[in-house]
């Protein structure tokens, strides 16, 4: 069964981040809850691309977990760029460095790097 959606596109919609509300929580046993409030506009706007988008044998929330992971390694592969650029342009050896440190790949040594600034940046806000 051929199952086609067809999509009638109205008018433009701007998703503004500037105009988004964002919570975040910290919960016990580490754990975070985030919350992300739309406007109408902006909510429908995402119901109208999960509709095209979204395999019908994936739930909602499955959907949302993938959309947010797929940007964090978005997040992730620019970052890494960037650090491989800054590295190229300053003469930086990071296979050097990550065989100096023991980690096995490079994204694994930025990724430690990354995570361990922001515990380092919580540790002297506690002081």
């Amino acid at each position: 069964m051929d199952k086609t959606k067809t999509v009638e596109v109205k008018e433009e919609i701007n998703l503004n981040l500037n105009d988004w509300s964002f919570k975040l929580q910290e919960r016990k046993r580490n754990r975070m809850k985030l919350q992300i409030k739309l406007s109408k506009v902006e909510a429908q706007a995402f119901k109208n691309f999960a509709e095209v988008v979204k395999p019908d044998e994936i739930s909602d929330a499955d959907f949302l977990k993938s959309v947010f992971k797929i940007g964090l390694e978005e997040m992730e592969n620019r970052l890494m760029s960037a650090v491989e650029k800054h590295a190229e342009e300053n003469n930086i050896d990071l296979e050097s460095l990550r065989k100096d440190a023991e980690y096995d790949t490079v994204e694994e040594m930025v990724r430690d790097a990354a995570t361990s600034t922001d515990a380092d940046a919580n540790d002297t806000e506690d002081e």
